[in-house]
Parts: C-alpha cells; sequence; structure tokens
C-alpha cells in the first residue's frame, strides 16, 4: 500500500480515466495502458491500482498518481490535485492533451541495477572528496546557520563546471563502482561519466541514510529550473544510468527518543546543528516510499515520539497539510507517539526559525 495518498479522494484509477488513457490490458491488481508521455500505443505504462503509482517501461516515466496529471498537463503536484478534485466533484472532464508522438526507431535507454548502499556510499564519499566548495557557496550555508566545521562535517561541495568524464575515470581507477550509482552513465563515446550540467550549478548535497552512508546527492541549484530549487543527481534516461528514488535522509542520534521529519535534507541537517536534536528528512510533502522502512529501525532503536515538524505552510497549502496528516497516520501505525510542531509562521521553515532563535539569544548575551 502507498501511504504517501492512501487518505486522498480518488485513486489512480480515477485519474487514469481522467487522462483518457487508452487500456491494453487489465488485471485485478493493475492494468496496462498507453504512454501519454512518449506516445507509445503497444500499452507499455502499466498502473499499479495497489501502490497508486505509474511506469512506462518504454521511456521510463514513473511517478504516483498526482504526479501523472501534474506532468502529463505541465503543471505542479498541488494544481494537480486541486484540479483533480474539481473535475471529480462536478463531474466535468479533465482538458484534453495531446500525447507525444512517439519517435521511430528509438529503443528503450538500458539502464543499470542501483548499486549497494555501500557502492553508492564509497562512490560518493571519494567523489565528494574530490571536489571543492566556492567561496559563495559557504558563504549561503554559513546564512542558514552552519559554522565552518559544520559544513566542512556534512561534505558540502559545489557542482564541478567540467571535467566529468576525467572525474569518473579517477574513481574508476581507485576501485570504486559507478555502474548502478545514480547520477553515472554511459555517454555516446562509450565512456562513463557523471550527469552533472554547467548550467545546473549549485551546492551539492549528501543525502545520509540511519547508519551514516551516503544513499544519494542533491543539488541546490543557483538558479531554480522549472520551479524546482532542488535536483536529484540521477541519471534514469541515461544508457547504463539509475534513478536515485526518494531516500530518507537522517542526522542526530538513530536511538533518540524523539525524531523530528522535515523536508529536505539540508533543512534537516541545518536544524539538527541548531538545536541538537535527530532529524529524519522526506523529499516532499507527499513523498513516504522509504519512511516505513526508516520508522520499523526506530521503532527497534527504541523511539518513542515522532515529531512533525513540516513548513508552515501546511496551515494554508491543501497538499502539504494532507502530507503531514499522512506522516502522523503512518507513525501511529507504529505505535509512535506523535506531535505537530508549530511556530511563529513569519519563518516558514524549521530551519528558518531556530536560525532566528539562536541570533536572538546571542544578540541578548552581548
Amino acid at each position: 500500500m502507498d501511504y504517501g495518498e492512501q487518505n486522498f479522494p480518488f485513486t489512480i484509477a480515477d485519474v487514469a480515466t481522467l487522462l483518457n488513457l487508452r487500456v491494453r490490458h487489465k488485471q485485478p491488481r493493475s492494468m496496462d495502458v498507453n504512454c501519454p508521455f512518449c506516445g507509445d500505443t503497444r500499452g507499455k505504462m502499466n498502473i499499479n491500482f495497489e501502490k497508486n503509482v505509474f511506469r512506462c517501461n518504454y521511456c521510463g516515466e514513473y511517478g504516483g498518481m498526482i504526479a501523472m496529471y501534474a506532468k502529463v498537463y505541465g503543471i505542479s503536484n498541488a494544481d494537480a490535485y486541486h484540479e483533480i478534485c474539481e473535475v471529480l466533484r462536478t463531474g466535468t472532464s479533465a482538458p484534453e492533451y495531446e500525447a507525444k508522438k512517439q519517435k521511430a526507431c528509438s529503443p528503450p535507454v538500458p539502464n543499470a541495477e542501483l548499486a549497494s548502499l555501500e557502492e553508492r556510499h564509497q562512490t560518493y564519499s571519494l567523489l565528494f572528496s574530490m571536489l571543492t566548495l566556492s567561496n559563495l557557496h559557504k558563504q549561503q550555508l554559513m546564512k542558514r546557520g552552519l559554522s565552518e566545521e559544520e559544513i566542512k562535517r556534512y561534505g558540502y561541495k559545489s557542482t564541478p563546471a567540467f571535467g566529468f568524464t576525467k572525474l569518473t575515470a579517477r574513481l574508476m581507477d581507485q576501485g570504486c563502482t559507478v555502474k548502478g550509482v545514480p547520477g553515472f552513465y554511459v555517454n555516446d563515446d562509450g565512456e562513463w561519466t557523471v550527469n552533472f550540467h554547467a548550467k545546473c550549478s549549485g551546492i551539492l548535497i549528501p543525502v545520509i541514510s540511519i547508519d551514516g552512508r551516503i544513499s544519494a546527492m542533491q543539488n541546490r541549484l543557483d538558479r531554480p529550473f522549472n520551479n524546482r530549487k532542488y535536483l536529484w543527481l540521477s541519471s534514469i534516461s541515461k544508457i547504463m544510468g539509475a534513478s536515485s528514488g526518494s531516500p530518507i535522509h537522517f542526522v542526530g542520534n538513530p536511538e533518540a527518543k524523539v525524531v523530528y521529519v522535515t523536508e529536505g535534507p539540508l533543512k534537516a541537517t541545518v536544524s539538527h546543528c541548531l538545536s541538537g536534536k535527530s532529524f529524519a528528512a522526506v523529499a516532499g510533502a507527499n513523498q513516504y516510499s522509504n519512511l516505513m522502512e526508516l520508522f520499523m529501525v526506530l521503532k527497534q532503536n527504541g523511539t518513542e515520539t515522532i515529531v512533525e515538524a513540516y513548513d508552515m505552510d501546511k496551515y494554508v497549502n491543501d497538499y502539504v497539510e494532507k502530507g503531514s496528516i499522512q506522516l502522523l497516520t503512518i507513525a501511529k501505525e507504529f505505535g509512535f507517539n506523535v506531535k505537530r510542531l508549530r511556530w511563529n509562521n513569519v519563518y516558514k521553515g524549521i530551519d528558518d526559525y531556530l536560525y532566528a532563535l539562536k541570533v536572538t539569544k546571542e544578540i541578548g548575551k552581548n
């Protein structure tokens, strides 16, 4: 069951009906339809009723039911949710759209099997050691409340502007696995390289598992791209590439009695450094694909309370609010005590609020 969407007033089957997707094969738990993204007409896109997710086995497009609608129309997930609810409530039809035309002789891109966590950690760790952090990015991190020592400890670096193939070759020469490590792929010249882009400069953020290993990487962009500040380092659309997924980030004591959950790895780490509390971070308000695994570990470790610390827009944004409620519902099912954190709404994020408290406290000492 996909707990991230269990309380929605509709299912992925409803969304597929709104999109008027052509059904090729139907089973009790799933169905195969023509893909609206690549234009495939052989039913290569699978829709899973139980998990409320889709994936096209031809073009590789995948996601949840909200994302399916949002990607078709090129709108945000929040707008997609409200539009779906409105269309279903009024009994009207969703706007017409034109499926992308399938390119002739375009075989599916062969992907690699995801490398093990230990292999990803080894490769990413050495990659971070080969990179540098610009003074501008260092100052940006310090303005968020991190000290120089903390910046160094958590390994933040700037995205490189060139030399991607040589960088990958150095990793391989030192015994690192790149096959199956998200972000790495084989280019048109048959060489392994990494999926950085000169136009996507930013701060590289290590995403840490609860046992302290780097499972993935995010890039905090200097200039938002398609209204997105953060991009996963992924290579799912490349030859022998792999998807990063949306792993949970954890920082602090894995045996803490109280664990706070917020949105975004960088925000979680900053909040931990400012408060000393243990923080977990989901990639977005409604992304819970790996949250249950984390809760299982925390339960075994003796954690008693889960505190929801999402951004304050949860009180005005129905999409974020629903994600907050779902998080608390899952935590309750695991037997945790649950709390919702609220602060002065002048500060959107928990990290902003904690930094303001720190500044106020330091001013009071003077």
